[in-house]
Formats: C-alpha cells, sequence, structure tokens
C-alpha cells in the first residue's frame, strides 16, 4: 500500500508540475484525447490532498496501523475543507454587503437643480460629453457637474468639471461645444431601437449638427464653478470597481438631495472559494494557444444578476430625457447656414464655429457639391484649428484638386497649426502627379520657406512637379536647412518629401547623385536615421539612374551584405517600373 501510494505521489506530483509550468498542455490535452487533460486538471489537487495525507498516515501509523490510511484521507478531505472556510465565509460576506436591493421607481426620474454625476469608469478629465450634454437639456436642470478618475499608473485622482446651458445671445463668444452629442442616439437602448441600419450615422449626425445650430444661436454651454456633492440637488452615481481582491460592482444609483435613494440597479460579482480546497484552472482564451489560462484556488463568481448591466445606458432608461426635435434636414440646415457665415464678412466667430462643426460630420464622403464651400472654409482665415475636422473629409489620395490652392494658403496662414500644416501638407502630396506644374505663387511660397516647409514636409515632393531644372536648385536649398537641424523627428518629414521629388524626376535629378551619395555616408548623416533610410535612398538613386554596383555602402559592409541589398534594390526597381 505504501510503494503504492509513493508512486501514485510521484506520478501526481510530476503531472502537476507540468501542468502549473505550462497550463496550456492542459487544454491541448483535452483537444487531443480528454484523458490527458483530465490527469493534467486534477493533478495539481490530487497531489496536494496525497501528500497531505501521506504526511498525516506516517504521524498514525505507530499507533493505529493499517487503519491509518483510511484516517489520514478522511483528515486530508476534513483540513481542505477547514482551511478555505475563513476565505469563503470572507468572500460570502463581501459579497452580501455590496449587494444592495434595486430600487425601481414606476415613472421615469424627473431630474432638476444642480446635478451632480459622479462616475467611476470615466478614466479621463471630464468633459461634456453626450450625457452631460443630455442632462443640461433637461427642463429645470441649473448646471451638471461630473466627477471623474484619471488613471496615471497606480495613481487615481479625482477630478472635477461642471457646465451649464446658458442663454447670453446671438453675438456672445463661441462656448464649450460638447464631444460627440449624437451618441445619445447609440446609447440609449429605447432610441436605438427606433433607428436601424444605416439610418443611425445619419440620425447621429443630425443630431450633432443641431446641437451645432443651437450653439450657434441664443444658447451657449460654458464651463461653471463646480457644485459641492453635498450641495447638489440630484446625484448620479455610476460605480464601477474592477479589483480581483473586491467584489466587481456595476452600479447606476440617483440620490435626491444626499442620500434619498430614488433609484439604484445594480450588478455584483465576487469570487467565492468551494466548500472544498481545491486547485481551479482559469482560462480565459485559447486563441491562438496564447498564454491565457492558469491555476488559482478552486472556486466560482456569485452574482447578484444574471443580466449584465451597462451604466451609462441604465441610466439614460431610468431618468426622463428631452424631447428630441425633428432632425430630418439638420445636416442641409447647417451647411445653409455655414454658408451664409462664409459669405457674411461680419459673422461672428460663433456663427464661423458653425463650419468646423459641419466638416467634422463628414466621414469620408463629402460629394462634388461639397468641394466648393470646403475650399472656402479652408482658405478663410475666420476659421481656426480645421486639422481634426478636415481629417475624416477625405481619404488619403481622394481630396480633389479644386482644393489645393485653398490648402496651400491655410498652411501659409501665420496662425496655422502643426497639425494642420503636416495634415494638409499629406494630402497635396497625395495629389495626381503634374497637378503642380504651373504652380500658383502659394505653392512657391511654402516650396520656398523654411518655416513653412519644416511642418509641412510631404509637400516638398511636389516640387518634382516643376521640372529639374527649378525644381533641383529648391531641393538642394532645402537639403541644406535640414542639415541645421539637430533633431530627427525635426528632419523626417522633409527628408521624405525631398526624398520622393528625387525619385519622381528620376535620371533628370542624377547630377545631384553625388551629393546625396555624401550626405548618405556620412557619420552623423542628416538624411538618414537607420538602415530603413539609407535603403530608400539606395532605391532612390538606382530611380535616379545610378548604376546598382555604384550604389553607396558603409567600408565595413560585408561582401555578403552588399550583394544581398543589391539584390533586394534590383528586384524593386524592377516593380517600380512594371508599375509604370
Amino acid at each position: 500500500m505504501q510503494k503504492f501510494l509513493n508512486f501514485v505521489l510521484i506520478f501526481t506530483g510530476v503531472a502537476a508540475a507540468i501542468a502549473i509550468c505550462c497550463p496550456m498542455l492542459v487544454v491541448l490535452g483535452f483537444l487531443a484525447l480528454i484523458l490527458p487533460g483530465l490527469v493534467l486538471l486534477t493533478a495539481p489537487t490530487v497531489f496536494v490532498y496525497l501528500a497531505t495525507a501521506v504526511g498525516l498516515q506516517r504521524m498514525l501509523t505507530v499507533k493505529l496501523g493499517g487503519a491509518s490510511y483510511p484516517i489520514a484521507i478522511l483528515l486530508a478531505i476534513g483540513l481542505g475543507w477547514f482551511v478555505v472556510q475563513p476565505i469563503r465565509s470572507s468572500a460570502i460576506s463581501e459579497f452580501r454587503s455590496n449587494d444592495l436591493p434595486d430600487v425601481i421607481p414606476r415613472e421615469p426620474i424627473v431630474l432638476s437643480g444642480h446635478v451632480y454625476v459622479a462616475n467611476d469608469d470615466l478614466c479621463r478629465s471630464p468633459k461634456c460629453d453626450y450625457l452631460c450634454t443630455m442632462l443640461l437639456d433637461l427642463p429645470g436642470v441649473q448646471s451638471v457637474t461630473i466627477e471623474g478618475t484619471d488613471r496615471n499608473g497606480r495613481n487615481h485622482d479625482q477630478s472635477v468639471a461642471a457646465f451649464a446651458l446658458v442663454r447670453p445671445g446671438a453675438n456672445a463668444e463661441p462656448g464649450v461645444f460638447p464631444s460627440r452629442p449624437g451618441q445619445l442616439i447609440r446609447k440609449h437602448p429605447a432610441l436605438r431601437r427606433r433607428v436601424k441600419g444605416n439610418d443611425l450615422t445619419k440620425v447621429e449626425k443630425s443630431l450633432e449638427a443641431d446641437w451645432a445650430l443651437r450653439l450657434s444661436g441664443a444658447e451657449r454651454i460654458v464651463a461653471t464653478k463646480p457644485i459641492p456633492v453635498n450641495e447638489a440637488d440630484w446625484i448620479v452615481r455610476l460605480v464601477s470597481t474592477h479589483s480581483k481582491q473586491n467584489p466587481r460592482i456595476e452600479r447606476v444609483e440617483i440620490a435626491r438631495m444626499g442620500n434619498d435613494i430614488r433609484y439604484r440597479k445594480s450588478e455584483i460579482r465576487h469570487f467565492v472559494p468551494g466548500k472544498l480546497f481545491y486547485i481551479g484552472f482559469d482560462l480565459r482564451s485559447a486563441a491562438a494557444m496564447s498564454s491565457n489560462a492558469s491555476f488559482c484556488l478552486g472556486g466560482r463568481d456569485w452574482r447578484s444578476s444574471d443580466q449584465s448591466i451597462n451604466l451609462e445606458s441604465t441610466l439614460l432608461e431610468a431618468i426622463e430625457l428631452p424631447r428630441l426635435t425633428k432632425l430630418d434636414d439638420a445636416r442641409h440646415r447647417l451647411r445653409s447656414e455655414v454658408q451664409r457665415a462664409i459669405d457674411d464678412p461680419n459673422a461672428s466667430p460663433a456663427r464661423l464655429e458653425l463650419a468646423r462643426r459641419w466638416l467634422s460630420l463628414f466621414f469620408f464622403d463629402a460629394t462634388e457639391d461639397d468641394h466648393a464651400l470646403i475650399a472656402r472654409i479652408v482658405g478663410d482665415r475666420r476659421v481656426k484649428d480645421i486639422a481634426g475636422p478636415i481629417e475624416s473629409v477625405y481619404s488619403q489620395g481622394s481630396t480633389p484638386i479644386e482644393l489645393a490652392i485653398a490648402y496651400a494658403k491655410r498652411i501659409t496662414f501665420d496662425d496655422a497649426t502643426v497639425e494642420e500644416r503636416s495634415l494638409l501638407a499629406k494630402d497635396l502630396a497625395s495629389m495626381p502627379a503634374g497637378t503642380f506644374a504651373n504652380p500658383d505663387p502659394t505653392y512657391l511660397d511654402i516650396w520656398t520657406h523654411p518655416e513653412l516647409y519644416e511642418q509641412a514636409g510631404p509637400f516638398l515632393s511636389r516640387v518634382a512637379d516643376l521640372g529639374a531644372p527649378r525644381a533641383m536648385p529648391i531641393l538642394r536649398d532645402a537639403l541644406g536647412h535640414v542639415a541645421t537641424k539637430d533633431n530627427w523627428n525635426q528632419r523626417r518629414a522633409m527628408v521624405e518629401g525631398i526624398r520622393d521629388a528625387y525619385a519622381s524626376l528620376g535620371p533628370a535629378a542624377k547630377q545631384d547623385a553625388a551629393m546625396i551619395r555624401r550626405l548618405v555616408l556620412l557619420r552623423r548623416s542628416p538624411i538618414t536615421s537607420g538602415f530603413k533610410d539609407v535603403q530608400a535612398w539606395r532605391l532612390t538613386l538606382a530611380q535616379m539612374g545610378v548604376p546598382i554596383d555604384d550604389l553607396p555602402f558603409f567600408p565595413h559592409s560585408s561582401r555578403q551584405q552588399i550583394n544581398r541589398t543589391k539584390s533586394q534594390i534590383r528586384d524593386r526597381l524592377q516593380r517600380i517600373q512594371a508599375e509604370i
């Protein structure tokens, strides 16, 4: 009997060590023949109980003889029950202490006065989003204070911001424009059920257009002084805890002036160990055989509800919503108002802000009828910072040529942002070859002023449209300016634009090949920052007509490396020529 127990103990110990060190073998065992997986799954628990039973048996065998075997096994099982009870009792107590009863009123909650929203799920600085906007639109609500949590590593710092919807008049300065107010359509279950398919995006954009029109008229959303939580008329708590040690709580709670709870709905999940100790197996995902499996204390998650809750959607269903106006023609009305604002030399900043809002409603779906108005917006100095809104107007490479001059003018504006210049330069660079062969003076301003092409580097690639005689002096000057910049991040866009221009000029620019070769081989080259850049310049030189055998290589390069690189350049050059 002793030999048999020792054999089983050694076998289960080895199997347990294998399973714990490589838990994905358990999954493979089940996929293979089931039995190997079952053995590996149970081996850690069996080993713990056997090791405990063998230890107890050796202490009992002197007095009890053969009866020590069954008694030791029973004692090991009893010990397994005893050890887990304190942990299990504590977990059950924590679960029950957090499992508060739901409070569901018959009618929706009508909020008013100062509303305080404490959102545990807000991992950023609070801003006026669709939820804030919707609350401000409720009749009687005077302000909305939002408390969020900025999570920076292990530090959780509370941050608070407050907003109010006021009526200062149509000539007031622009206020705070809410972040994606149209998301209300997607987040509210009842509204989402009314709108289906492609109409969802259409209605969402229409709601955003409606808010843009409202906030350019007599209404404004403004930042205001936060109301302390103990002075708020209504408190909305969106509780979300995700600690592994404590119960996971998802709770929506609406209280009237303190702790007068008018609405509560919760979902509590907490791990509770089993009644008897065992080592469980946790498999989160077996996709691509990733190591998402592990062994842990055996037990299961206790849940207060079979249904998961979404905090914001649950809140929206609990309160009375404002009536939504008819949104069918909101985008059309916004476009007309934008046209009038651009035509009006005395348009207020709030009306001009409509242009940015209109641009932000596109999703790579601008039509030919929109090109002229978009060009006027881009070329209007009164409309500020269009980098974000215009990013989704046209897809890469599809920006119409009619907008080229407007884009270039925006780049030359003194108050143009770095993001604007970079984004618009990329769009200009992607226009068809020859677009800039007869250049507008605006294009030449960019190509000849370093303070502009530093931030509009991609547009340097289109200098090639001028032809080699006119383009090469500009490119040489740009290379000279590049060499004055110490930081590669400052040089990258310019270098890539210059390199693309030389590649487009091809053999017509071969006389600059010696200069480029010398710059590439410099110990601290101003035009390279690694192997990829050196390889790109080698390909460019080959496109300029430099023989493969004359391409620049560093003295320390081995013959094998040189031959392999030449072969790669030759293959890529052939593919490029085949595509022409």
